[in-house]
């Protein structure tokens, strides 16, 4: 008897097992309709380590579908999985933006829907379609078929999508076990929900990523200089003579590690560590160099530094070399880009990426646009009135410091978004300052 008690549990056990294997496995053999169903019910449920599971096995299914990319990337940020995420955000990001959801709809099953769609002229084996509806659930009655809902208590409808054939102009619905469909580029709202997520990454990872470096910063021998150009705008003008006393000056633009492990927080559109802090406005430059025991440069310190000696119009001569900053170059999106030269960035660049000027600064010429501490004075040219000595700016009374206000405050040194005449070490510009942009940074002075 103990014998038969053995084997029968045996047996059992057995069964168990090949049971529990074939119930763990069932998912692979969904396909990938069916595996987004379940995932999107595991999150909708509140179930994301399900739905990461779930969205992981559709995407080795189709490793480009930007739908099954997306929707992991939100589950793997909801879990704080942010360097799991973050490669997924990536190539979502690499994809090119579409202003509708365009896919291309292959048939795979013995579908009446889709006779008569195939255009005679291309003879294609897929059809170019708009994706209206991703599921559908046909009434069962009526002619109610346009109208779409999700019955997730209805396990034996079958789904499907609606879909606008751009060949024939029709609209139809195609069941899923019938289709694949491969999407083309990521709809423009879907992109730029995604680069809000990668922010968010790239911030989480910066946390993550230890210690801001020690501070580096250049001292700068005092000395006088002709500041100003003849060759460039009127604001650029008269020059003047300027003379200094020494100070230091950092050497590097701020980086977003820098500025988040001080301000905890980070305002920048290009997110990572070693990229320079952009978006940001004066007050909080302003606020950030005093939080650091330092100030920010004055209009005179700032072009002094720059210039690192020098008296052509950029600190390495007189014309422009693209080896030398980053512009606005052939892969800049800006109405003032130069197509026929590449500085190898199409937005901002890692800080110290490109030459030092003579003083061993890096970044004085392009990346981000710096703010200094100078207001600009468009109504009475400061130049002509500028005192000699350590000159200032002009001066303005009553400003607190969170005002926006009429008046602009100068900023220096040119930009990934600007021409190549930004380079220049004498141009300038002023805005607001709570101005927020994407091509303007800072860095930090300090007297001796």
């Amino acid at each position: 008897m103990p014998v038969v008690q053995y084997a029968f549990k045996y047996l059992l056990s057995i069964c168990i097992i090949s049971f529990s294997i074939l119930f763990s496995s069932v998912n692979i053999f969904a396909n990938v309709p069916e595996l987004l169903a379940q995932a999107d019910n595991h999150r909708l449920m509140g179930d994301y380590l399900l739905a990461e599971k779930a969205y992981t096995e559709a995407l080795a299914k189709e490793p480009k579908n930007y739908r099954i990319l997306k929707s992991l990337v939100e589950v793997k940020v909801t879990l704080k999985k942010y360097a799991d995420a973050k490669p997924l955000a990536e190539k979502i990001l690499a994809l090119k933006v579409m202003l509708q959801k365009k896919v291309k709809v292959f048939v795979v099953g013995q579908s009446d829907v889709l006779k008569g769609v195939t255009s005679p002229k291309t003879r294609t084996p897929y059809h170019f379609a708009e994706l209206v509806d991703e599921t559908v659930v046909p009434a069962e009655f009526g002619k109610t078929n346009m109208r779409n809902y999700l019955d997730t208590n209805v396990k034996s409808k079958v789904t499907y999508y609606r879909l606008f054939f751009l060949e024939s102009g029709k609209m139809k619905l195609v069941p899923k076990n019938e289709v694949k469909i491969e999407y083309i580029g990521v709809p423009r709202l879907d992109h730029e929900r995604v680069q809000e997520l990668y922010a968010k990454i790239q911030s989480k990872l910066i946390d993550a990523s230890g210690s801001a470096k020690k501070l580096e910063r250049v001292t700068v021998k005092g000395g006088c200089f002709n500041m100003g150009s003849s060759k460039g705008a009127v604001l650029e003008g008269p020059v003047h003579k300027v003379c200094l006393s020494p100070f230091k000056i950092e050497k590097y633009e701020v980086t977003q590690k820098s500025f988040q492990s001080v301000m905890k927080t980070n305002p920048s559109r290009f997110v990572s560590a070693d990229l320079p802090v952009d978006s940001v406005t004066w007050q909080e430059a302003n606020q950030y160099c005093k939080k650091t025991g330092q100030r920010l440069p004055t209009e005179a310190e700032w072009e002094f530094a720059a210039r690192g000696g020098t008296v052509t119009e950029y600190y390495w001569g007189e014309k422009f070399d693209s080896t030398r900053g980053n512009f606005c170059d052939t892969n800049c999106d800006m109405n003032v880009r130069t197509a026929d030269a590449s500085d190898g960035y199409k937005y901002t660049a890692p800080v110290g990426k490109f030459p030092p000027n003579p003083l061993g600064l890096y970044d004085m010429s392009g990346n981000v646009s710096e703010w200094v501490a100078d207001w600009m004075d468009t109504a009475q040219n400061y130049y002509i009135i500028s005192p000699k000595d350590n000159p200032l700016g002009p001066i303005r009374k009553n400003i607190r410091d969170f005002d926006g206000g009429a008046n602009e405050k100068v900023l220096r040194g040119g930009s990934w978004g600007g021409g190549v005449e930004t380079l220049r070490s004498a141009w300038r510009k002023a805005f607001f300052r709570n101005y927020r942009f994407e091509n303007l940074g800072f860095r930090c002075a300090a007297d001796i």
